[in-house]
């Protein structure tokens, strides 16, 4: 499974730089752990905030997650999930570590560079759509 790349790193007191790069089908696939390194927090916070996130169908667990099935070593089965880069934005914007403030920062202009590449620019929530 091709899961993509993400990184974080601050390249000084005011800038960070995001690097993704994009698996086969167009996201990024994580897992708990690696969300709670990215932004710096417990895998725990990660937990109890993905609960909610799909507790309050914010996001649908079965859109935004994949699981594998692996064996350890020991013959024990085990389930890995996976996460994409939906759950990984939306988990920036309910957790405030610094890197989550700096990665929704880096959002928001990306968005915003998107925007002033075309000059208009479609947003469909529910059955609206805004122009």
């Amino acid at each position: 499974m091709n899961r993509g790349i993400i990184t974080i790193r601050n390249t000084n007191s005011n800038n960070i730089k995001v690097y993704i790069e994009l698996s086969e089908d167009g996201t990024v696939w994580v897992t708990k752990n690696e969300i709670a390194s990215l932004f710096n927090v417990y895998r725990s916070y990660v937990e109890a905030n993905l609960k909610s996130l799909f507790k309050s169908n914010e996001l649908l667990e079965k859109t935004v997650k994949q699981e594998e099935h692996s064996t350890q070593i020991n013959d024990q089965k085990c389930i890995i999930e996976y996460f994409n880069l939906e759950v990984i934005i939306a988990l920036s914007y309910r957790m405030d570590s610094y890197p989550c403030i700096h990665f929704r920062q880096w959002v928001a202009k990306q968005v915003i560079l998107s925007c002033k590449k075309s000059s208009s620019i479609i947003i469909q929530l529910g059955t609206t759509t805004l122009n």
